[in-house]
């Protein structure tokens, strides 16, 4: 895209003379006219539906991607864009998330430095931890945590209805493991958190994609799930 021929330049001459030209010539740091900058630039991309990744920007201005991941914490934080949900953004990278059967880890690249940001945050306010990495782009985090994650992130609570109810007993009858048809117990008894953790460590893929599915998720809860079972199914 052809940025300088899609971007307002009144806009952008404004958002720059309230900074220059009204008493207060040469006061702005470089480092906040670079933000200042970069924020007129990537607004223009966002409202025009074209790439933000650090690659392609990097490329384009000539910079790191480094340089851009930091100038994207800046701008944030100076010009928070209007309408940003970082929920939703998260929500649509799972769908290209992996599963380690083994180690019980989802794992999944977040493009977008803020959402990642926003994420980690959220997780340290509920007492969850993920598991950091040299990729600055690279999550990842426990199945239950990242179970749990999805449930929170919503704003609707998972209540167990009728139909729940009804396939979780047909499983647990089925269940010839103790720990298996205990963890559907203590799901059906409302202690959701600690019988998906005992699932998430004990159960079989196929086991465990069962319940989640007769889970009635809700929100954005239900396509982090659904995609999230489709994850630990192809893994």
């Amino acid at each position: 895209m052809d940025v300088e021929n899609k971007m307002n330049k009144e806009k952008a001459y404004d958002l720059i003379q309230k900074h220059y030209f009204e008493r207060n010539f040469g006061m702005m740091s470089k480092t906040d006219f670079e933000t200042l900058l970069f924020h007129i630039y990537i607004e223009t991309l966002l409202d025009n539906q074209q790439p933000f990744d650090d690659y392609t920007i990097s490329k384009a201005l000539g910079i790191s991607q480094s340089k851009v991941r930091t100038l994207k914490v800046r701008k944030e934080l100076q010009y928070p864009r209007k309408g940003f949900k970082w929920k939703n953004a998260f929500a649509e990278d799972v769908c290209n998330a992996s599963f380690d059967n083994n180690s019980k880890m989802i794992k999944m690249m977040v493009s977008d430095v803020n959402v990642l940001t926003e994420l980690r945050y959220f997780m340290e306010i509920n007492g969850w931890y993920d598991e950091y990495q040299l990729n600055p782009r690279l999550f990842q985090c426990r199945l239950d945590f990242f179970i749990e994650l999805c449930d929170r992130l919503s704003e609707e609570d998972v209540q167990i209805n009728d139909e729940a109810e009804r396939k979780l007993r047909e499983l647990e009858c089925k269940q010839e493991n103790d720990s298996e048809k205990n963890a559907i117990q203590k799901i059906l008894e409302g202690s959701m958190s600690e019988g998906l953790k005992s699932l998430t460590l004990t159960a079989s893929k196929d086991l465990m994609t069962t319940v989640l599915n007769a889970l009635p998720f809700g929100g954005i809860a239900k396509t982090m799930v659904g995609y999230l079972v489709d994850v630990i199914k192809r893994s």
